[in-house]
């Protein structure tokens, strides 16, 4: 069954990587038992690096403030952020039951707490207009059927004065390094996935669809922008590899 029958016949948008959401969730079921392991070897441990850079924005949350992490997988970004800031409450959502049921497995290994993990749809929020201090997501905008609506679902939860911060693979500019990186994407890290993995070729091959075909630094902040934030900044990690995005309601 597709979502466009869930849904009565109205057919989703199909997200940056040319896939319908129903996709994107098959997707990533197969692939959960291995993505930490994929995620962590093909970035070259570089990825828990981006998600510290992103947990520090939001070192001055107070005691008790909730932040919702959308999108997050198996709980990563979430971690990161009570590993930083001890004292906040992190709503981990996702919509990928599969990929979700890692999170409380993860947290359980270590001693932190303050992490609820749940189902959630980043265009469907279940929580209330200005429930939230913070809204982040971590490589899964770009995942997301309307890119905007998501982004607005974000800022809809966040109070005024809130942070809103997307991490976000980005095609990095340069007649050298920018090539070699694509090459790196297109060809390698398929390859390399399908070795360990072999449910996860598909996937290892629809990312560099999906990041060439996303936005850049300069799109993205004016869609920040246009959904109402403040105080853009666009910080390039990894020679611009990744950017971490970074708006205030």
């Amino acid at each position: 069954m597709t979502d466009a029958l869930r849904t009565g016949g109205i057919e989703p948008l199909r997200n940056a990587g040319g896939k319908l959401p129903y996709e994107v969730r098959e997707m990533f079921s197969r692939v959960a038992q291995r993505y930490d392991f994929l995620n962590h070897l093909l970035s070259l441990g570089l990825d828990i690096g981006w998600r510290k850079a992103a947990a520090r924005e939001l070192l001055a949350l107070r005691s008790g403030d909730v932040v919702a992490d959308l999108c997050t997988g198996t709980g990563d970004l979430a971690l990161a952020i009570v590993r930083a800031v001890p004292h906040a409450r992190v709503l981990a959502l996702d919509f990928t039951p599969e990929m979700v049921a890692y999170g409380p497995r993860k947290a359980a290994r270590t001693t932190l707490s303050g992490v609820v993990f749940g189902i959630g749809d980043t265009l469907r929020l279940p929580l209330k207009n200005d429930a939230c201090a913070a809204a982040t997501v971590a490589f899964g905008i770009r995942n997301v059927g309307d890119t905007e609506a998501g982004i607005s679902e974000m800022v809809r939860v966040v109070r005024p004065g809130g942070k809103v911060l997307v991490l976000e693979f980005t095609k990095p500019s340069g007649s050298v390094f920018g090539p070699m990186y694509m090459f790196y994407l297109k060809n390698v890290l398929p390859l390399v996935a399908t070795c360990m993995a072999w449910v996860a070729g598909d996937a290892y091959r629809y990312l560099p669809k999906s990041i060439q075909a996303f936005a850049g630094p300069q799109e993205m902040s004016e869609r920040l922008r246009a959904v109402g934030l403040q105080d853009i900044r666009a910080l390039p990690l990894t020679f611009g590899t990744v950017h971490l995005y970074v708006g205030v309601k």
